[in-house]
């Protein structure tokens, strides 16, 4: 155990150094540069030939050093510019998306106060003309021609998709973001009418070796896998060498199994009435406020359930058949409810029942099919057949109420139930 705890102590130190290097590494070492100008595979084009009245507005001035004439004039119904062909068609182009920015060295006399650079990535999703370079998806970003007088980094997240090409492909919001999975094109022409003279002297990407991302996520595996590795390793020794530890732990999480189930028992009956099997009175409120909270559209029922002349049947039968009266009541009700009600037994003789989401006329349905069954019930009362009947008080949550109010609007649609002949419903819908 001495020796591999050395061990594992060189292993963090020698972690601890690649961390400081590999962090150091992001800020000094050189970036990753590709370059496209000058570049004996990548083509240059120019375009901006006459259309439609227009005139020529474009022609070298000197190929071999990349210089050429751009005149863009208002009779020209669109600009002249100067392209790089990154694939060897339309379709295939370049993945630039490890790429942070562009270097752009260019030499500029005009009088256009802005220069626009751009770029096109082809996505066959978008493919919908018959010319792919068309459709593919335009990128631009416009910085300043005072601004070329010195080496230009435009970063990638610069570059904005063309609302006119959103718009003429009626691409979706989701799809709608810059993308530099496919670059076909890359070039830079003018949006202001102007006569200009441009030196393409270099275009370089630039990007890092490996990204901030992915090399914090491998020094982070990295550490993980050390760490993780240490602790399977002490785990393993412990279980090995310490058989009795072993035991007491499964000592320990048996009782903690056991702890669990009386634990869940404890709660259950904590919230269920012990003579019914219904829900407490204390387990009901403990769903009131939940239900109130998510079921805000002023649907939500409340009835209040109270036994007709049950104290007789006490009196006359005994409190052994009391008790299986209420029982029997409670099995009737929860026959007659939904999943999603909650029922219990509120108090002596008296239930209530919770209907989220229940319409007006399907909750007063819903009462009036209780007490019907209640009302052709047979009770068992020592060899006797008993019948009772029941009323009910009912109503409806408004959206902005508390229980308490509910509760006593339902309260006194029972009490009018019950001074107006039992075996009843009245509805009480009018928040207070």
């Amino acid at each position: 155990m001495v020796i591999k705890a050395v061990h594992f102590t060189v292993a963090r130190l020698a972690a601890a150094l690649l961390t400081i290097a590999a962090i150091l590494a992001q800020y000094f070492l050189p970036p990753k540069i590709m370059p496209l100008r000058p570049n004996s595979i990548i083509p240059s084009i120019l375009y901006g030939l006459p259309r439609e009245g227009g005139r020529s507005s474009i022609n070298w001035l000197d190929e071999a050093n990349q210089r050429f004439h751009c005149e863009y004039v208002p009779s020209d119904p669109y600009s002249c510019g100067y392209t790089l062909a990154l694939g060897a068609d339309a379709t295939r182009g370049m993945d630039l998306s490890n790429y942070d920015s562009l270097k752009l060295s260019l030499i500029y006399s005009g009088d256009a106060p802005r220069i626009r650079i751009f770029m096109r990535n082809y996505n066959p999703l978008f493919d919908k003309s018959d010319d792919p370079g068309l459709s593919s998806k335009f990128m631009s970003v416009a910085i300043r021609t005072a601004d070329l007088t010195e080496p230009t980094y435009v970063q990638m997240k610069e570059f904005g998709v063309g609302e006119w090409w959103i718009r003429d492909f009626d691409v979706p919001r989701i799809h709608s973001a810059p993308e530099f999975t496919n670059v076909t094109y890359l070039g830079v022409d003018f949006i202001f009418h102007s006569n200009n003279v441009v030196q393409v002297q270099s275009i370089e990407l630039v990007g890092a070796w490996i990204k901030k991302e992915t090399l914090y996520l491998v020094i982070i595996a990295m550490w993980l896998t050390l760490i993780i590795g240490e602790v399977l390793y002490k785990i393993y020794g412990l279980y090995r060498n310490s058989t009795l530890t072993t035991e007491r732990f499964d000592r320990l999480i048996s009782d903690y199994k056991n702890l669990e189930l009386e634990k869940r028992e404890f709660e259950t009956r904590s919230v269920t009435d012990v003579l019914t099997g219904a829900m407490n009175r204390a387990g009901v409120q403990q769903f009131i406020e939940q239900l109130l909270s998510t079921d805000r559209s002023g649907q939500m029922g409340v009835l209040l359930l109270d036994v007709d002349h049950f104290k007789a049947v006490n009196d006359q039968f005994g409190h052994d058949v009391g008790d299986r009266v209420l029982t029997d009541v409670a099995k009737l009700i929860a026959q007659n409810t939904r999943l999603t009600d909650v029922f219990g037994r509120w108090g002596g003789e008296e239930f209530i029942l919770i209907c989220p989401q229940v319409p007006a006329e399907h909750l007063s349905a819903l009462a009036e099919k209780i007490r019907a069954a209640m009302d052709d019930y047979v009770f068992a009362a020592g060899g006797a057949a008993l019948h009772l009947s029941i009323s009910i008080g009912a109503t409806l949550a408004a959206a902005h109420e508390s229980f308490e109010a509910v509760l006593k609007r339902a309260d006194l649609a029972l009490y009018e139930a019950k001074n107006t002949g039992r075996n009843r419903v009245v509805f009480n819908i009018n928040a207070e």
